[in-house]
């Protein structure tokens, strides 16, 4: 009993610890819509959030990271699954895995506050541009070893870069649907298939010719 005890303790906290940590997202992402990225401070946060500043930091070791909370983790999680895909597996199919899973932390209230937050701030823009930097390192030792080739070299490269231009697309499209028009998971892992398509049929045009 007394070890059930202990159990149920530990979950009570974590589950206390993820209701902090996502209500402070919340708030941020809220200041940050009305009042700007800049112009939204820590203090400002905390006490929205009630909770205190130095809570925040604990959580979230740069301001910027309240924005982008779980980035760092949803690459992890593709360099996982890419590492773990086999030898008759191939980037594009494991990206379109990847994407399913994902796509329901990318459809909530909250990532789309966060991406219309992102665009409003030029200093946000670039700082995704970093997480982009690490998701085409990624795709591209991937897609390099779908090659037999090294990640550093063109073709690569370019195919990882066009892998990535595809979610810029679909989020581009999401984007010009009217508000009348809905857009479903299923949309987008329609958009998604097609344009892995061409990624694929070059990634596998690049091994034909290296042969």
């Amino acid at each position: 009993m007394a070890v059930q005890a202990e159990s149920e303790r530990e979950g009570l906290r974590e589950r206390k610890k993820r209701q902090t940590r996502d209500t402070i997202i919340r708030t941020a992402l809220e200041l940050f819509d009305r009042q700007g990225f800049a112009a939204t401070t820590i203090p400002e946060i905390a006490e929205a959030a009630n909770v205190s500043p130095r809570t925040v930091s604990t959580y979230f070791q740069a301001k910027e990271d309240l924005v982008f909370p779980d980035s760092s983790q949803m690459f992890d999680r593709l360099e996982v699954m890419l590492a773990a895909r086999g030898a008759d597996g191939t980037t594009a199919d494991t990206l379109r895995r990847w994407f399913a899973e994902e796509l329901p932390r990318l459809e909530t209230e909250h990532a789309a506050l966060a991406r219309r937050v992102i665009q409003n701030d030029e200093h946000l823009i670039a700082y995704f541009a970093g997480h982009r930097v690490r998701g085409e390192e990624i795709i591209a030792r991937s897609i390099a070893e779908d090659l037999s080739a090294e990640p550093d070299e063109l073709e690569p490269r370019l195919a990882s870069a066009a892998t990535l231009a595809i979610f810029g697309v679909l989020d581009s499209l999401k984007k010009d649907k009217s508000d009348c028009e809905e857009h479903s998971p299923a949309d987008a892992l329609e958009l998604l298939d097609r344009a892995l398509v061409f990624v694929d049929a070059g990634i596998r045009a690049l091994r034909d010719t290296a042969r």
